[in-house]
């Protein structure tokens, strides 16, 4: 029967044969593997996760920096272009002190960014913490010069000391903010200070500012206008100080109740692992005993008897298969064991073995299993490549239909790796369903039928395995067409010798 393949316009197959022409679903496997946070106390999670915010929020403020070094910049040009207009406004200096505090800025900022700690010891982050009180009080300074040479306080400039404020409320707990509140109030009284005793006169003119400059030049009016604004400050800090260290208690709440939500998950998970580990052994032994009452080790059992020790026996040897599926599934998902060693795994030798496991399986049904295995060997784990090579070939057995056909070959792919190819012409599966079966336990009703006996685990093992190895995986299937795996094993093939 001749039977021609090729790639229709939506990426899926068409197989078409003398007969009749089928449309299959492809679908690759994620190699994306989730993040496992590890257990540790609620004392190390906290203080990890405080180092980590303060590193992070250090970082983001040298970020925003360089957005206010640019406006300084631009505004400093902006001056020298435009000096009479910036005259008009009551600027009576030249805007080259701009250009200096940008420059400074500037360079404060590249010190910044390489003094950040990386870290995670309680010394990284007390370092971090006085690091960024650095940058503020830094910029606190340089922001006061700036304010100086806007007018002081016969302007609206001191209110950019809020964005201090506010992002030391995000930062900090509420007293270190109030802190902060407090240093940016002592810098801004102590310009006015400097500018009232003549050490540092006014660069603006209040009386090129109108009504408004002559107002400005009573004491009286000065002194409404500091009031004023540190009251402003008070009230801004105490609200969003308040908001601030609310999101903060509810999200260490949540971590904490994460952290006790996973503790419990871990808990129940190695509880249930030593009872399927202490079932093991006794189910085996219930298997092997029913298999000599089978064989007349006691003598010849009625045909009742016969036909319950028969399902005894199934039943047995079905719950031994699931318990060391999940065994499997637990190894590969453990944080605790160290990752199996790369070796020279001879792919072909262990697809031949994997075939011979099933050998049994499948004489029964009249199954007959075709291979094409080039002699290649790639470096990766021996204990997953076991693991994907048998479940796919155990599946494409199992939901083959009787006296179907499986085909599997092993040959160079693309990019230095191997590619396994694994083909049964059985039941298939619905192109809605196929992205699920690699889920824990799920089968389709389809599969639940032809093969009442399987645990629900095999593809869940090849996900996890095959994510643990980097190994693509590719399924391509449609209804009462089949199913194809493609395992795409990374590492440069080597050539077996067949002697050997």
């Amino acid at each position: 029967m001749r039977r021609l393949q090729g790639r229709s316009s939506k990426g899926d197959s068409m197989v078409e044969t003398a007969s009749n022409r089928v449309a299959t679903v492809s679908y690759t496997l994620p190699r994306k593997q989730a993040e496992i946070a590890a257990t540790v106390s609620g004392d190390a999670v906290e203080s990890a996760r405080e180092e980590s915010l303060l590193r992070e929020n250090a970082l983001w403020f040298c970020r925003l920096r360089w957005m206010v070094v640019g406006l300084l910049l631009a505004t400093g040009v902006a001056g020298s272009v435009f000096r009479e207009l910036f005259a008009q406004w009551g600027l009576q200096r030249s805007p080259t002190w701009l250009l200096l505090a940008a420059l400074v800025l500037a360079i404060a900022n590249r010190i910044y960014v390489k003094i950040i700690p990386s870290g995670t010891s309680q010394t990284a982050l007390l370092t971090a913490r006085t690091q960024l009180w650095i940058q503020i009080v830094v910029d606190l300074l340089i922001l006061t010069a700036v304010i100086h040479f806007l007018g002081g306080s016969w302007t609206n400039a001191p209110f950019t000391y809020l964005f201090h404020i506010v992002l030391a409320c995000i930062f900090f707990r509420p007293l270190e903010s109030f802190s902060v509140t407090a240093v940016a109030a002592g810098f801004y009284v102590g310009l006015l200070l400097l500018e009232g005793v003549g050490m540092a006169p006014p660069v603006t003119d209040p009386g090129n500012m109108g009504l408004m400059g002559s107002k400005a030049a009573s004491l009286g009016f000065r002194g409404l206008a500091v009031s004023s604004t540190l009251v402003t400050w008070t009230i801004i800090w105490y609200l969003v100080s308040r908001l601030a260290d609310t999101l903060r208690q509810r999200e260490r709440e949540l971590a904490t109740t994460n952290l006790r939500l996973k503790a419990s998950s871990d808990e129940r998970m190695k509880h249930m692992l030593q009872t399927t580990h202490q079932l093991k052994a006794p189910f085996a032994a219930i298997h092997a005993n029913t298999q000599l009452l089978l064989k007349g080790y006691c003598g010849m059992l009625p045909e009742r008897a016969v036909r319950v020790a028969e399902k005894i026996a199934v039943r047995c040897a079905t719950l031994s298969e699931q318990i060391q599926s999940m065994l499997q599934l637990a190894n590969l998902r453990s944080t605790a064991q160290l990752a199996p060693p790369n070796t020279q795994v001879d792919l072909a030798a262990l697809i031949r073995k994997s075939v011979d496991r099933t050998a049994a399986s499948a004489a029964q049904r009249r199954i007959h299993v075709e291979a094409d295995l080039k002699p290649l060997s790639v470096q990766a784990s021996e204990d997953h490549m076991v693991m994907l090579i048998d479940n796919v070939v155990t599946n494409a057995v199992n939901y083959s239909k009787d006296g179907g056909l499986v085909n599997i070959s092993c040959t160079p792919g693309p990019d230095d790796s191997v590619v396994v190819m694994v083909r049964d012409h059985g039941i298939g599966i619905a192109a809605e369903k196929l992205p699920k079966i690699f889920d824990d336990y799920y089968r389709t009703e389809e599969a639940a039928k032809h093969c009442r006996m399987s645990t629900g685990l095999g593809l869940a093992i090849v996900r996890d395995a095959a994510i643990a190895s980097s190994v693509e995986v590719r399924v391509e299937s449609a209804p009462d067409w089949g199913t194809r795996f493609w395992l795409t094993v990374p590492g440069k093939p080597e050539r077996v010798d067949s002697k050997n």
